[in-house]
């Protein structure tokens, strides 16, 4: 019964807020999925793996229902066929009964469920971007307490064994002295999406930090929160986000051409991390990556030709949740014929056959290639480590599984597609900053 109050009480404060401020609603939800894993793993419930879903369609339904200012319907018109195409085409797929009912909703939601926050990237404006950006900062220092916590009391202390948390405890291969411990994964669902939020943070923090002026508060926070988030990708000993975070620093520092970038402070950053990386070997992990055969060994076992030998037996996908998508333990036992590769492209062919692997490829393409900002714009930096961000993850997505079904990383990574895909747009007269498009029909709007 307390799973089903949560997961009112998270529908209608995202709603609620989403229909003051889409930034506020946007947050509103990340809050519910940072804090999702740990509610969920102790209330025991079978309703509790609902509770982001609630929060989320709260935020949806204050995004329908709220009047759309002309900006905004300018900026998702661009978009708008991709968002249509990436959601319609699992609908039909869901209309071949391969799956039992159930298996294709819970495989329906991690198709489409997260796909409405390319729309909310586009319409996000600047300023409010930085309001997220804050949102986010203090969420990676709450994070990051709670992460010490269970560095110093032990994860079973907040995380009790269960089927629920198996993921948890199998990850128990972090080298300390002669011991092992667990990875940490404050209050997600697992190690990895403690990391992986973390290191995909960093494109808003950093972008946000150059914005403010020197010696404001707000700036020495955000390079705090810069400095936690790292800590955090270390103590989740994910080797792939920490890889993502080596890219994105590496972005940042030879961006070029940043004005107002806190170097000295940059290099202090980078030094107290690296000296806290250096004597504890909890968050040595990564140093594993050296290893070339481990890397070899895990492409291997997921790019291989088993890929095309599955393309051509299941040319429109097993149905959704056939191919992959994480099932509730309790779902499990109805599912038909089961075909998994450690692969997410194979997740999303299997599941959306090759017709829907085609699409998401060339929506990312797409993406990818849309005109950089002015290297005035205020968010120009925020704007660049988010593409190298998203490049970095469809690159990686063929070594595992979760890049589109992540919470809440898949809601951040969906944001800065549709952030970096659509120009911004002001109202005319006001000042902003941007590779000047073709203008508009409504001449009551301009690009700037």
């Amino acid at each position: 019964m307390s799973a089903v109050f949560i997961c009112l009480i998270a529908f209608l404060v995202c709603y609620v807020v989403g229909r003051r401020a889409v930034w506020a609603g946007f947050l509103a939800t990340m809050v519910v999925g940072y804090f999702y894993g740990i509610v969920r793993a102790n209330l025991g419930s079978a309703f509790a793996h609902f509770i982001f879903d609630f929060g989320a369609l709260g935020f949806y339904l204050a995004l329908i229902t709220r009047p759309d200012t002309q900006i905004e319907r300018f900026k998702i018109r661009r978009i708008m066929p991709w968002v249509l195409a990436l959601a319609g085409w699992p609908l039909l797929i869901m209309l071949m009964p391969l799956q039992p009912v159930l298996i294709q909703l819970v495989g329906l939601r991690a198709q489409i469920f997260f796909v409405p926050f390319i729309l909310v990237g586009a319409m996000i404006d600047a300023n409010d971007m930085r309001k997220v950006a804050i949102g986010i900062g203090v969420l990676s220092l709450v994070e990051l307490l709670f992460a010490l916590a269970e560095v110093h009391f032990g994860v079973i202390r907040f995380y009790p064994m269960n089927a629920v948390d198996q993921i948890i405890y199998n990850s128990m291969d972090v080298a300390v002295g002669n011991k092992s411990a667990f990875r940490i994964p404050a209050t997600f669902v697992q190690a990895a999406a403690y990391g992986g939020e973390m290191a995909i943070s960093l494109p808003l923090l950093l972008g946000a930090m150059v914005q403010e002026r020197r010696g404001a508060r707000r700036r020495k926070f955000l390079l705090i929160a810069i400095g936690v988030s790292a800590v955090g990708v270390f103590l989740s000993a994910s080797r792939s986000h920490a890889t993502l975070l080596f890219v994105l620093g590496i972005a940042a520092t030879f961006s070029g051409r940043i004005r107002n970038f806190p170097w000295f402070g940059w290099v202090a950053l980078l030094a107290v991390v690296g000296t806290l990386v250096a004597v504890s070997p909890r968050m040595q992990r990564f140093i594993t990556l050296e290893n070339t055969s481990y890397l070899k060994k895990r492409v291997a076992s997921s790019v291989n030709a088993n890929f095309l030998d599955l393309a051509m037996e299941y040319p429109l996908g097993n149905g959704l949740g056939g191919g992959g998508t994480s099932i509730p333990y309790f779902l499990q036992p109805e599912l038909h014929n089961p075909v998994v590769l450690e692969n997410e492209y194979a997740r999303i062919m299997l599941e959306e056959g090759v017709p829907g692997l085609l699409l998401w490829l060339a929506f990312f393409f797409w993406v990818v290639t849309r005109p950089l900002p002015l290297i005035t714009d205020p968010w120009y930096l925020g704007k660049w480590l988010a593409r190298v961000a998203l490049v970095f993850c469809f690159m990686i997505a063929p070594t595992g599984m979760g890049m589109l079904t992540s919470i809440p990383l898949t809601a951040i990574l969906l944001l800065f597609a549709g952030w970096v895909a659509t120009p911004n747009v002001t109202i005319a007269g006001t000042r902003t900053v941007r590779r000047t498009p073709a203008p508009p029909a409504d001449p009551a709007l301009r690009t700037a």
